[in-house]
């Protein structure tokens, strides 16, 4: 069995910049690590820990995506596309869902 390097992996500015972008274009973390030919185990295990290096530019990457999108939505809206605007209330319903199962879940933060 591969052990897994229990010290948190470093990242170069590049490649914490390269993970952002895999993420955000939609990429799963065995993907990643083969894209970038980082070895899985390691890239498995610090994906699963939430508070890691990997797992933060991971996340970052995908809100970055999801915020960048959502801003071309609210500028359709505002420009008075139906559909546009149609599709930005429903996803500010769904965060603030999740918004309130978060607090319930996690207390008030």
């Amino acid at each position: 069995m591969t052990s897994v390097n229990k010290k948190s992996m470093e990242f170069s500015q590049e490649q914490k910049a390269e993970i952002e972008e895999l993420s955000g274009a939609g990429f799963n973390p065995k993907k990643i690590s083969m894209i970038m030919n980082l070895p899985w185990l390691e890239i498995k295990h610090w994906y699963s820990e939430p508070d890691s290096e990997f797992r933060y530019h991971y996340d970052r990457g995908m809100l970055l995506n999801e915020a960048a999108r959502d801003k071309e939505v609210n500028a359709s809206a505002k420009n008075g596309s139906i559909t546009a605007i149609q599709l930005l209330e429903s996803k500010l319903r769904s965060r603030k869902l999740d918004e309130l199962r978060e607090r319930l879940l996690n207390g008030d933060k």
